[in-house]
């Protein structure tokens, strides 16, 4: 029997590759290099605002440049990079691009992972290996799981250019071939948690998949990962749907709301932002915002409240929490509107909750 350990969010493992242990520190850097495939899974999960869409994501910032992705990077203090899709080789130049990018901007031990639904040849893993791709993991498509052929000699392949090789699938039902061709290499597996999401549920339903009562994941999933354990010396690890919401994506806006909080703001353990707003009411047309807002700039100013403490935004003021409830009997006027803010430290990130004072 293999041995391995459970969290409460119900992933287990027997092994994690360097990429997944980056990632459940919400460290990893998530580079979306393109919606483009040619595959079409029915359980892919992907937003219609990427899917089949050549767009360049880093998070959940949208990326224009190679700028922009090493912002995002700094900004949550990466320790690692996970490249995804779509199909990211069908971006092999910008993927070796930004690999090279980030290895020179943060230095070799910065990890770098790749996912991937293609074959690629020994040269093609070559090149990536010598730009610094560190680890990649290969998703076969469902039609070649009882027998992927090729799996076992391109995982073979890619280790003997360096890279640490593993499968990537969903636990969708049992998969003797791959977990044979894994063996056979002495590589890893990964398995994911069926997911429900807004672009695949119609088709997972079709197909007699249930979601659970609470959660996103499919009933069952987990327990068809868990027969994977059963199996002697297998490398593998589970990654339930509760453990990416309730680990590694808390985690990593933690980690962004620490480093990118303004001295004013509260960053909270679930990696919120607290702060407060002074939002002027338009009563006299487009200028009533920007008088309303001269007018509390002047008051704040004259209440002695430091300058680091607010900032002016698009017809509000944003200010720090516990200095507006200590103000707010001064700024008792019905031209502005006073209330807390939480909210999500991306760029427009969504608000939480908005409570009045």
């Amino acid at each position: 029997m293999t041995e391995w350990e459970s969290d409460f969010t119900g992933s287990f493992s027997s092994y994690l590759s360097p990429g997944c242990r980056i990632c459940r520190q919400g460290a990893s850097l998530v580079l979306f290099v393109t919606g483009i495939c040619e595959r079409g899974c029915f359980y892919c999960p992907l937003s219609e605002e990427r899917r089949g869409i050549d767009v360049v994501y880093a998070n959940e910032r949208r990326a224009e440049s190679d700028v922009d992705i090493i912002e995002e990077a700094h900004a949550i203090g990466a320790l690692g990079t996970g490249i995804t899709g779509g199909e990211p080789l069908l971006k092999r130049d910008f993927v070796i691009r930004s690999i090279r990018s980030l290895k020179r901007e943060f230095g070799e031990e910065h990890h770098i992972h790749l996912y991937t639904g293609a074959r690629p040849g020994t040269s093609s893993l070559r090149g990536l290996a010598e730009a610094g791709l560190d680890e990649i993991r290969f998703h076969p498509p469902i039609s070649e799981w009882s027998e992927p052929g090729w799996l076992s000699e391109t995982l073979r392949e890619a280790k003997s250019t360096g890279l640490l090789a593993g499968v990537e699938i969903p636990a969708i039902r049992p998969a003797p071939g791959i977990v044979e061709a894994v063996r056979r290499a002495d590589a890893f597996l990964n398995l994911n948690e069926l997911e429900f999401s807004e672009t695949n549920q119609m088709a997972l339903r079709r197909l007699g998949f249930r979601s659970k009562d609470y959660g996103c994941g499919a009933v069952g999933s987990d327990a068809v990962a868990l027969d994977h354990f059963r199996v002697e010396g297998l490398k593998v690890h589970f990654c339930s749907s509760a453990f990416k919401d309730a680990v590694q994506l808390r985690e990593r806006l933690k980690r962004r709301a620490e480093r990118t909080a303004r001295p004013f703001d509260l960053a909270t353990e679930d990696g919120t932002l607290i702060y407060g707003v002074i939002e002027a009411v338009d009563r006299a047309g487009a200028g009533g915002f920007g008088l309303g807002l001269t007018s509390a700039v002047e008051r704040l100013k004259g209440l002695g409240v430091p300058e680091e403490m607010y900032a002016l935004a698009e017809g509000r003021i944003e200010i720090a929490g516990w200095i507006l409830e200590d103000i707010v009997s001064e700024l008792d006027e019905t031209d502005w509107v006073l209330y807390f803010e939480e909210r999500y430290p991306i760029e427009n990130g969504p608000v939480v909750e908005r409570i009045p004072l």
